[in-house]
């Protein structure tokens, strides 16, 4: 019984060594910095008109966000980027930024590939306030 107590102690004092190699194998790790910034509106940009697959979901999120209420979109994209497509949509004086995860070229967004964000706070939507958009009926 006293031996199998010094091994366990003899094994529990092996720990930190083996443990040290680890600490100092890992030692020179690199993270990476994340932001959150605004999307900003992207000038000039020579991103082809929406597809017909894209106004369509626009429509629809817009008539389920705002609750049937008439609603209007950009005419295109008010930034194009990592973070994905952004269009804006309105109801009124209310409003939200749809970001499209990436560009839609098929006929339809299964259920299962639909990873498009609706932000809705005044932060998110600030973009969508600024003078000088181009609005159309969805």
């Amino acid at each position: 019984m006293l031996g199998v107590r010094r091994r366990a102690v003899a094994g529990l004092a092996a720990i930190p060594a083996l443990l040290s190699g680890c600490l100092y194998a890992s030692a020179g790790y690199e993270t990476f910095d994340w932001r959150v910034e605004p999307a900003a509106y992207s000038q000039g940009a020579a991103e082809p008109a929406l597809s017909p697959t894209e106004i369509r979901y626009a429509r629809e999120t817009a008539r389920i966000v705002f609750r049937r209420r008439a609603a209007e979109r950009t005419a295109g994209f008010v930034s194009q980027g990592p973070e994905g497509y952004a269009l804006c949509l309105r109801a009124g004086r209310d409003y939200a930024l749809l970001v499209f995860a990436r560009r839609v070229y098929d006929e339809a967004i299964s259920q299962a590939a639909d990873d498009n964000t609706i932000l809705r706070s005044p932060a998110d939507t600030a973009v969508c306030r600024a003078s000088g958009r181009r609005w159309v009926a969805t």
